[in-house]
């Protein structure tokens, strides 16, 4: 059974929603498995821990918000898109940096992410009143749920900044809270991943495909280690290293440490032809560490219930517009990808061709001018093709999984990591990205401990993780000056004018119907 593709429903009263209302606790059960009875069996244990990763798969808790689309639109990799400017013009003002404070898409963003954040919180109390035959189930399903809670709040933190960290099912009297000091909630992720890095196993079956691994957890405790160290300490002014689940520091050695034994023990590595890294015949590869699973069944969703699909919004919401080709589909053309990303990669580069839909190259056939800010360019990696067309509601349940961390992600981190202490394995590192896209025979450029090596390195995660969602994040790792650079260099005259706005620092605004649920406790984030 592959875990996350065949979701077990469970009684929505048994979970609960973040946001649920004293009407609906006073609705009477659909069926007999309600919270009081519902948490006693190992399936039952199992049965909810499924429940925090159908998260993962929510897109649309309000207006269309793919975490990849998203942070694209908001990177110099991608302009809104969609038929116009009043198309999703959430979208259009997060790509101009100009959200309102009521704007759907935060709103949404939000509200999927604490339902994740619930889900584990309740498990995570109920877990010890479950009859477990054995310690090691109990102890891998933990360590799932503080993964998945570690994974939600990353998120949370990265896009909100100042943000509740909850984590308990709170009763009534406590649904009142302010935000915690970001510094808490960075620790608070670092712990739960640290804990999911100790615990989970290194080896996912082929029937689970999708669930955590060791190495998910310490890839991505790696991902939040920079980004609180550039953009933490660098922006927010976080002044403490990030803490472990027993209370010690996390230093850069054991970060580098859990690097080297993803590269050396995980058994993962880089997928020998770029191209074969995509579409649904290259899902969970070797190189993939942890992706979310996405299917064209959509037994639970359909335009009622667009959280209940299971397929991926992005691949429909990046299509042109009115395409007529015997490979690709039409779509609905937001996310163009910017002139700015087609240029930076190298003539040679092989990973061109496989992530960037060159529309003029390809001699496409289609309706440019149905297609607002468009540049030509689209991401090819999750570009609907015919040949993968779901046979029932097929916008929303393409079946293209999204990778979140992939093995090149590890080694350039690494890279990053060793710049300034071990420049031998650093470039290691680096040339292993580089040799996949340019051949054996390539001789990568030589990295230096200072800001040329570092470019060269962006240079690289800029077109090796193009249209993945990484970019906005990179950038803002190396302050708000550089951010704002590079996002307004790549716009260019209406409709692409976007201006990066530092009075906000880099953060969407909260959703001022979480301020006043708080009662006010929340305060909206600076620049709105």
């Amino acid at each position: 059974m592959r875990i996350i593709k065949n979701i077990l429903v469970i009684l929505l009263m048994a979970l609960g929603i973040a946001a649920c209302t004293k009407d609906f606790l006073e609705l009477e059960p659909l069926t007999d498995r309600v919270e009081d009875n519902f948490y006693k069996t190992e399936q039952d244990a199992f049965e909810a821990v499924v429940a925090i990763y159908d998260v993962l798969q929510w897109q649309c808790g309000g207006g269309y918000h793919p975490w990849d689309l998203t942070c694209n639109i908001l990177s110099d990799d991608a302009f809104a898109g969609g038929s116009g400017p009043g198309d999703r013009p959430g979208l259009v003002r997060m790509g101009k940096f100009s959200c309102y404070v009521n704007d759907e898409e935060p709103l949404g963003l939000w509200k999927d992410r604490y339902s994740g954040i619930y889900r584990a919180n309740l498990f995570l109390e109920k877990v010890n009143s479950v009859e477990f035959k054995t310690e090691e189930l109990k102890t891998r399903l933990t360590a799932e749920a503080r993964f998945l809670r570690g994974y939600f709040y990353f998120e949370m933190v990265q896009f909100f900044g100042y943000i509740p960290l909850i984590l308990k099912p709170l009763p009534p009297s406590e649904y009142q809270q302010a935000a915690a000091d970001p510094a808490d909630v960075y620790n608070q992720i670092a712990s739960d991943l640290y804990f999911a890095y100790q615990n989970l196993p290194a080896t996912i079956t082929a029937a689970e495909k999708g669930r955590a691994s060791k190495w998910a957890a310490g890839a991505l405790l790696a991902r939040v280690y920079l980004y609180h160290k550039g953009y933490g300490k660098g922006v927010l002014g976080i002044t403490t290293d990030l803490m472990a689940d027993d209370g010690t520091a996390l230093t850069e050695t054991d970060i580098e440490t859990i690097i080297d034994d993803i590269v050396n023990r995980s058994g993962h590595g880089l997928v020998q032809n770029f191209a074969d890294l995509w579409g649904v015949a290259n899902e969970n590869n070797i190189e993939s560490i942890f992706e979310i699973q996405h299917t064209q069944k959509g037994e639970w969703g359909d335009w009622g219930w667009r959280n209940g699909t299971e397929g991926n919004w992005t691949v429909v919401l990046t299509g042109f517009r009115g395409v007529e080709d015997p490979i690709y589909e039409s779509g609905w053309s937001f996310q163009p990808a910017s002139k700015s990303l087609a240029e930076e990669f190298e003539s040679s580069d092989t990973r061109y061709s496989a992530s960037i839909l060159d529309a003029t190259a390809e001699g496409l056939v289609y309706k440019p001018g149905d297609c607002y800010q468009h540049t030509g360019y689209a991401f090819k990696k999750f570009y609907p093709r015919k040949a993968d067309k779901p046979a029932v509601n097929d916008p929303l349940n393409w079946p293209y999984n999204r990778p979140v961390i992939r093995f090149a992600d590890v080694l350039l981190m690494g890279a990053e990591l060793y710049l300034d202490n071990n420049l031998g394995r650093a470039q290691d590192y680096y040339s292993r990205v580089r040799k996949r896209a340019f051949g054996e025979s390539h001789v990568a450029p030589n990295l230096s401990n200072d800001q040329n090596g570092l470019d060269l390195i962006y240079h690289e995660r800029r077109v090796e993780f193009a249209g993945e969602g990484l970019r906005y994040w990179d950038l803002l790792r190396r302050g708000l000056t550089y951010a704002g650079t590079k996002i307004n260099a790549a716009a260019e005259n209406s409709p692409y004018d976007e201006t990066f706005n530092s009075a906000t620092l880099g953060l969407l605004p909260i959703p001022q119907t979480e301020i006043t649920l708080s009662g006010n406790k929340l305060n909206q984030n600076a620049g709105y």
